[in-house]
């Protein structure tokens, strides 16, 4: 019985390795094709310095943290950190949805014009409600956790998986077109029909933010700039490519833009991904 089942086994790994190559192979050349509309993020850098001027948030790891002692805090600068994180979140909403936008369009040929002047801004505000409410609960939820007396690694271990079941809400309101509400109901929905899909994108997010911190611990000894770099490049690579990601295995929930697809792979000489230029539709 050896060989059959290392046959079996290989057989498996093969079958998924060239899955989360042609994903990958896909994804990327989904980003390289957007790649103007991803170097658009990095216009949140400019939140950076005054983030910077508070006390209880840090950089690191490509991110930007708020220390969990914010009760400590003055109530002015308490309502001045969440007015800049509300601003940031409004830009970064917008971003996220022409990234996500551009994407539905690159494979199932939108029309650009119509939908950035009409819905652009209706996705946009959808999102930053969608953020806002989560940054709100979370917020809640921690200092619940906290004054429960439960362990800080445990709440964020919560926070984290409640944050990871929400990942394709986004794409539901920008490709399916619906309100906060629903969108919520079909993220859940698409994870329940498509499982798999959270396990692909949550391996290739945790792959990525493995290798920027251990780029940040190499770079932090030989320059102070490591934080900022790697919030750069998490900013301008990570963020928009795993939006990629995740727009693309939504996409192929629908039948007519999966068989599109594969029709392309199969064909030999497939027609490279040209979007229009959001920065100059009118």
């Amino acid at each position: 019985m050896a060989f059959p089942i290392t046959y079996l086994i290989t057989s498996n790994a093969g079958i998924i390795g060239g899955f989360f190559s042609l994903l990958l192979q896909n994804s990327v050349e989904h980003y390289k094709a957007n790649f103007k509309t991803a170097l658009v993020f990095a216009l949140l850098l400019v939140f950076v310095p005054v983030f910077a001027t508070f006390p209880n948030i840090f950089i690191s790891s490509g991110g930007l943290f708020i220390d969990y002692s914010v009760l400590s805090v003055p109530p002015a600068m308490l309502l001045a950190e969440a007015g800049l994180t509300a601003l940031f979140l409004l830009f970064y909403s917008f971003f996220l949805s022409i990234i996500i936008f551009s994407v539905r369009k690159g494979l199932s040929k939108l029309k650009l014009q119509l939908y950035l002047h009409e819905m652009i801004q209706k996705f946009a505000l959808r999102i930053f409600a969608f953020y806002i409410l989560l940054c709100l609960l979370a917020f809640l939820f921690v200092s619940a956790m906290l004054l429960l007396g439960a362990h800080i690694l445990l709440a964020s271990l919560v926070l984290l998986a409640a944050s990871f079941l929400l990942m394709f809400v986004p794409q539901a309101v920008v490709i399916d077109e619906e309100g906060l509400r629903h969108a919520l109901l079909t993220n859940f929905d698409f994870l329940l029909k498509h499982p798999t899909d959270f396990f692909k994108v949550a391996f290739v997010g945790a792959v990525l933010l493995a290798l920027l911190q251990l780029l940040e611990f190499s770079l932090a000894q030989i320059t102070m700039l490591a934080p900022y770099i790697s919030l750069l490049l998490c900013l301008i690579f990570i963020l928009p490519f795993l939006e990629v990601v995740k727009t693309y295995l939504y996409l192929m929930k629908i039948d007519l833009i999966k068989h599109h697809e594969i029709a392309r792979r199969k064909s030999p000489r497939s027609p490279r991904i040209e979007p229009e230029d959001l920065a100059s539709a009118k």
